[in-house]
């Protein structure tokens, strides 16, 4: 159960620091071009287009080469787990990929939901599509609930890649070495 908390906490550490890099970015271009180029944005798809390319890319880019390259994220890392692929090895470009669709799916979802055909933001009216928002939370949970039936070391998205996800051998942690006397 623990280390499935760990997890969750990873992920959001990773969601903050990532929302506030990406949105931080957003709203300086925006500031430094006066407003550009959300004037421009005014149908929901050219809305999901723009969160597309200058949020979900990104931050599938950063999952997949974290999760490929060096094993964990920034969350992960700070929460002290590491990704394994098949046989406790190094995972593949393919397993970090499974994993990052299948984890994203909810948040993909819920901004095409809320997005398209026109945005949820400012309707007066209640939007037709607004029961399809339970999709992405019903995966959520469910997600939720796999990882912890899986004692934390596989979420729904590592059954799918092949992954398993631990805590880091005590030689690997640096920040658990006793800080040596002045």
């Amino acid at each position: 159960m623990r280390l499935a908390v760990s997890r969750l906490l990873a992920y959001g550490l990773d969601f903050v620091l990532l929302a506030g890099v990406f949105v931080g970015l957003q709203w300086l271009l925006a500031l430094l071009t006066s407003g550009f180029p959300f004037q421009y944005l005014q149908e929901g798809y050219q809305i999901e287009l723009w969160v597309l390319m200058t949020v979900s890319l990104p931050v599938w880019t950063y999952f997949i080469w974290c999760e490929w390259k060096r094993r964990q994220t920034i969350g992960k890392r700070l929460m002290k787990v590491v990704i394994a692929g098949r046989d406790s090895k190094h995972p593949t470009f393919k397993q970090a990929f499974v994993r990052t669709m299948i984890k994203l799916m909810p948040w993909e979802l819920t901004h095409i939901i809320i997005l398209v055909p026109k945005p949820w933001y400012g309707m007066t009216e209640t939007p037709a599509n607004l029961p399809l928002i339970y999709i992405p939370n019903a995966m959520i949970v469910l997600y939720i609930v796999i990882l912890f039936a899986g004692r934390g070391s596989r979420g729904l998205h590592d059954w799918a890649a092949g992954t398993t996800v631990s805590y880091l051998p005590a030689q690997g942690r640096a920040n658990d070495k006793p800080l040596a006397a002045p």
